[in-house]
């Protein structure tokens, strides 16, 4: 089974909690670090070279969107994963444009992670 090195940002503490607890026991997932800001996200891709970024649309001074076209212009850049609690067809357009990968709704993020391991040859089977 294919684990995926995975960096969670989001300008909420909370949203951070609640992921960092539902993914932990997560078999694909292998949770290496947490930011707050799009900025944070930039570095940390840059220092831990992770397999897998899931990143909040909107965030003060730098979003999701933003920190996706600049992360994806680094060096074998992770599979970019938008999250937004505006999960509608605009949201998902500029996502994409952005070069992200993937979109999920943080109403269903559980379900969209499992999708996204899925997809990326990991085992969605939580524990």
């Amino acid at each position: 089974m294919d684990t995926f090195r995975t960096i969670v940002v989001d300008d909420h503490r909370a949203f951070r909690t609640l992921a960092g607890a539902l993914l932990e026991d997560h078999p694909a997932i292998d949770l290496i670090a947490f930011g707050e800001s799009g900025e944070e996200a930039i570095e940390l891709c840059e220092r831990h070279k992770p397999d897998l970024l899931l990143i909040d649309i909107s965030m003060p001074r730098m979003g999701g969107l933003q920190a996706s076209r600049l992360i994806k212009a680094q060096d074998n850049p992770p599979h970019i994963v938008i999250v937004s609690n505006f999960d509608d067809a605009g949201h998902r357009e500029h996502a994409a444009a952005s070069g992200a990968d993937n979109f999920i709704g943080k109403a269903e993020f559980m379900e969209g992670v499992d999708r996204v391991v899925q997809q990326l040859g990991g085992s969605a089977a939580r524990g």
